[in-house]
């Protein structure tokens, strides 16, 4: 059995290796050719999470545990902690123990950056972030290697994280600016693409309609019913909005709470892989605002570790167990 820490995977497979895979788990996701139940969410006090997350498909299955522990930043731990066990499905043979955050950070990342692949205007050259965590550089390496990125503007409540990603950015982003930004709004204003990844319940963006005029969004953060990133300034811009499973509309309050109250259709929401098979152009509508909600599934856990396996097995990467 071989191990891979975390090093290991992100050395494993390229940006574009990795879209490329979950694309092809979107594929998989349409056809139904998979097996995933829904996925286990087992609260632990103090608004802290486990989740289990597991799904065969081909010859594979993978089974993933994840910890969220918003508060982790005190004690100075990684809010998000997993473990991935790749196996054969065929015997049940254990293949592979992966340290699940950069899995979870990487295919997350990769899935944001196939709607900017797929949905973005092809000459968007800047990205805003919201929320400056280990997701957040995650979501910045993909957008990079989906569009030729030349600005990049950042914004987070603690000024520490904002100046760590941003030291770190200029050191492997060379040719790009690295921007601070004050407030949201001024964000919006500077860029193209605006990511959310934060683990805020409200909106984190000003419930103003012209912001959101003729950019693409993506929320990452908000997976709970009562929970959301965006404000209803954004739905009212948007003609339609892109989700990477259908059960977003049940799980994300992001999605859940504009259809409630009536300021987002059913008709309007697609699933990403859907959107991508029919070989259409995206429907931008008037205002040119564009909207992505992932909510993650372990169909992509699986298509991630099962690049990675493959990868790192061909390549001598990782340490065998006996």
């Amino acid at each position: 059995m071989l191990y891979l820490n975390s090093q290991a995977i992100t050395t494993a497979v390229t940006c574009d290796e990795m879209m490329d895979a979950v694309e092809q788990a979107m594929a998989v996701y349409e056809a139904k050719a998979y097996t995933m139940p829904e996925r286990m969410n087992v609260p632990c006090g103090d608004g802290n999470i486990l989740l289990l997350m597991p799904c065969i498909a081909g010859d594979y299955m993978v089974t993933k545990v994840l910890t969220l522990y918003p508060d982790n930043r005190v004690v100075e731990k990684p809010v998000i902690q997993a473990t991935v066990m790749l196996a054969d499905s065929r015997t049940g043979t254990p293949l592979a123990i992966m340290e699940g955050g950069a899995i979870t950070a990487m295919r997350t990342g990769a899935v944001s950056g196939s709607s900017i692949r797929h949905i973005a205007k092809i000459d968007a050259d800047s990205v805003g972030l919201v929320g400056c965590g280990v997701q957040g550089f995650y979501q910045l390496k993909y957008g990079c290697a989906a569009r030729n990125i030349r600005k990049i503007s950042l914004f987070d409540m603690n000024r520490e994280n904002i100046l760590f990603l941003s030291e770190k950015l200029k050191s492997d982003y060379l040719d790009i600016e690295i921007n601070i930004a004050e407030s949201t709004e001024d964000l919006i204003n500077e860029s193209d693409i605006i990511i959310t990844a934060t683990t805020a319940r409200k909106p984190v963006l000003p419930d103003i309609p012209e912001l959101f005029k003729g950019k693409h969004f993506i929320a990452v953060g908000s997976f709970e019913p009562d929970v959301r990133e965006y404000p209803d300034a954004l739905f009212r811009q948007s003609s339609r909005v892109w989700v990477d499973i259908d059960y977003a509309k049940e799980e994300s309050g992001e999605i859940l709470i504009p259809l409630k109250d009536g300021i987002l259709k059913e008709e309007q929401i697609e699933t990403l892989g859907r959107f991508i098979r029919s070989g259409a152009e995206p429907d931008r509508g008037e205002s040119g605002t564009t909207f992505f909600k992932t909510v993650g599934m372990a169909l992509f856990d699986l298509a991630a570790a099962q690049l990675i396996y493959e990868s790192a097995k061909n390549r001598g990467i990782g340490q065998l167990l006996e």
